[in-house]
């Protein structure tokens, strides 16, 4: 990166701080959570709607609960392919296009692999990492999925830092939830699978970060069989076989959702996404973060 170009993105941040410091400095989301003592040992019988921001993370975080649950969908936030192309170039694709295809057709494999090739799947076609521009659009799109179908659960990414489109995808799931309980309708109980984040400067996988008020960690042991047919699951997420292998197999584990202040950092330090070289910070997402729950009308008044 050019010095100029260092310069001109620093120049912006600054920009864009001062302007969100006015327009929105000391709001605080009006989201609210709801059941989030709850056990949820009725997890897998019940209609459940899973959300999650990218290809793959549906199976690394509720593999088994998929090939478990008989009344379920999936929502798929981004299409796994960032703009610039490094991620498709770094895969052994030449462009963007026929990564997202890949990543698409992946996502078909596994649900054929588990003989649930009928399942419902919704893709928002968003950029990877860009989820947080788009919160207004995929809480429309998530009230009306919600509207259609009553389901009991709605299982998604913890708001953990890991990467911004989990993040975004967290929020987006909890403001839909919130305005569908404002507006007199009925609306599931957002459950949390693992995803990852960093904590003592090392990334862990497949667990969660303690966050108040959430509730008891679930945990579904994977038998032999079990863990051998979601290790074939993963495999056909060959794109991602860098990251894929990195979460364990042993089970899976979910809890009911606490109320999170999206506009507050996930825990103090270095967010993982801060050390991937992204574009995005954590206060530059959590900025973006609040200008989408004002034009929700989820902020409060100053």
């Amino acid at each position: 990166m050019s010095i100029a170009t260092k310069l001109a993105r620093r120049a912006y941040r600054r920009w864009d701080e001062a302007v969100y410091d006015r327009l929105y400095g000391g709001r605080k989301s009006r989201i609210t959570g709801i059941g989030a003592g709850r056990a949820l040992n009725d997890l897998p019988t019940q209609p459940a709607l899973v959300v999650a921001a990218h290809p793959d993370d549906e199976t690394l975080g509720a593999g088994d609960l998929l090939s478990r649950l008989t009344d379920t969908g999936i929502v798929i936030v981004t299409d796994g392919a960032p703009k610039d192309g490094v991620a498709a170039r770094a895969a052994g694709f030449d462009g963007n296009e026929a990564y997202r295809q890949a990543r698409a057709q992946e996502t078909a494999n596994v649900l054929a692999l588990i003989g649930r090739g009928d399942m419902p799947v919704s893709r928002l076609g968003i950029s990877d990492q860009e989820a947080v521009i788009h919160i207004p659009r995929i809480v429309s799109r998530l009230i009306e999925i919600m509207r259609a179908k009553k389901f009991r659960y709605v299982v998604t990414h913890p708001y953990e830092g890991g990467h911004p489109d989990h993040d975004a995808t967290a929020l987006a799931v909890h403001a839909a939830c919130f305005l569908l309980r404002e507006d007199g309708s009925e609306a599931p109980l957002p459950v949390e699978m693992t995803s990852y984040h960093l904590a003592g400067g090392r990334m862990i996988y497949g667990g969660f970060l303690p966050a108040a008020g959430a509730g008891p960690v679930q945990t579904f042991p994977l038998d032999a069989a079990r863990q051998d047919r979601k290790q074939c699951m993963l495999q056909c997420y060959r794109s991602q076989s860098r990251i894929v292998t990195e979460f364990p197999l042993d089970a899976e584990h979910f809890r009911a959702a606490p109320a999170y202040d999206f506009l507050e950092p996930p825990h103090p330090g270095t967010l993982a996404y801060e050390t991937f070289l992204w574009r995005m910070d954590g206060a530059g997402w959590r900025r973006k973060a609040g200008r989408a729950l004002s034009r929700l009308g989820l902020l409060a008044p100053a």
